[in-house]
């Protein structure tokens, strides 16, 4: 815990109680992926993309060449049937293809300069429950369970959530707490928890929604519910209007604003700040983000040696709200405040917890 608070903070738009999303639908994708590997037969290989087209969605791909070259492998592993798209072997465990090439080889797969023929050796007749389509489904239905109004009040306290990892598996989240006229902090918390679902672009929601919401039921034990969220991650600026602070938003019942630190979908308005604008971001670079001809967000460049940074409304907030309250709690980073500050407490927690794990027992 940082500093004493000033006192309990109070949110009239937040819900009394957590509300729930469908956690329990989150899946198990290195173990669905294990089931799909196991059904290459000997004498044929797939591809990544085929892989995560059989998991649901190909934007996957990345995420599965990563899991194979980092899971545990055993004499049984069926990795070495998966090749590129282009047929190419590509490396191996022991980053050497040449190993890859052989177990191919005496399982009866022609290898050809480095190559196989998809042509005759493809295989992708994969029995799968599609789970990221299940997931997607889920997300298309959360836009219309949000409501993007105005704060009843400018905030005088406001969070900031952050997620920083341990390990590929265990992670840390944290909130603070800032009051507003001083762009002080002056309360934080944190939660550690074991984290089971990937980093795979526009499903970071599901990765770290469930730590998020064990954190934030602290918030709410010690009564330090802010005006307002800032989540390090997008709201409505997402291809489904269905970023982890949307979901974050909507679940707890908290009104919420995504902070993105690149652009996921759409394109930014060429006109700088507009007439329409200029009261809003006096001193700040600023330009309007539309996807599928709807405004979703702010790119925001505080100075002209700063990236710009994505500002979108999750829950119970609206674009200008989103726009006018990240005005507030900028200070003179890139950044808005909360989300630096959580930035900078989850990292911290997490280093602990590596040297503490690194100690001699």
């Amino acid at each position: 815990m940082t500093a004493t608070p000033p006192g309990p903070c109070d949110s009239s738009a937040a819900g009394a109680s957590l509300t729930t999303l469908p956690l329990h639908s989150i899946p198990d994708l290195p173990h669905a992926l294990q089931r799909l590997l196991k059904q290459i037969p000997r004498g044929r290989v797939t591809t990544y993309g085929e892989l995560a087209r059989a998991l649901g969605d190909i934007g996957a791909a990345r995420w599965v060449g990563e899991y194979l070259a980092a899971h545990p492998h055993d004499d049984g592993c069926p990795c070495h049937r998966v090749v590129r798209s282009t047929g190419d072997v590509g490396l191996y465990v022991t980053r050497h293809s040449a190993d890859k090439t052989e177990k191919l080889r005496q399982e009866g797969v022609n290898v050809a300069d480095g190559r196989v023929d998809l042509s005759r050796f493809s295989f992708n007749a994969f029995r799968s429950s599609a789970p990221l389509a299940a997931l997607c489904e889920l997300q298309q239905r959360i836009p219309g369970q949000l409501r993007m109004v105005p704060l009843q009040r400018t905030p005088q306290h406001v969070g900031g959530v952050d997620v920083s990892y341990v390990s590929r598996t265990e992670a840390v989240a944290a909130f603070v707490l800032v009051d507003v006229p001083s762009c002080q902090l002056v309360w934080s918390a944190s939660v550690r928890a074991d984290v089971t679902f990937p980093y795979i672009s526009g499903y970071l929601s599901f990765r770290e929604l469930p730590i998020l919401l064990k954190l934030f039921e602290a918030v709410r034990s010690a009564d330090r519910v802010p005006d307002v969220t800032f989540v390090d991650g997008n709201g409505i600026l997402h291809p489904r209007r269905a970023g982890s602070a949307s979901c974050f938003g909507l679940a707890a019942g908290t009104p919420t604003i995504g902070v993105g630190k690149k652009l996921l979908c759409g394109r930014v308005d060429a006109n700088e700040c507009t007439e329409e604008l200029a009261d809003e971001c006096a001193g700040l670079h600023v330009q309007r983000i539309v996807h599928n001809d709807e405004p979703v967000g702010f790119a925001v460049q505080a100075g002209p040696k700063n990236r710009p940074f994505f500002v979108s409304p999750g829950h119970l907030t609206d674009l200008s709200t989103a726009l006018s309250a990240t005005r507030l709690v900028l200070g003179n980073r890139r950044l808005p405040l909360p989300i630096a500050f959580a930035d900078r407490e989850s990292r911290k927690e997490a280093q602990r917890i590596k040297a503490q794990k690194q100690q001699p027992r």
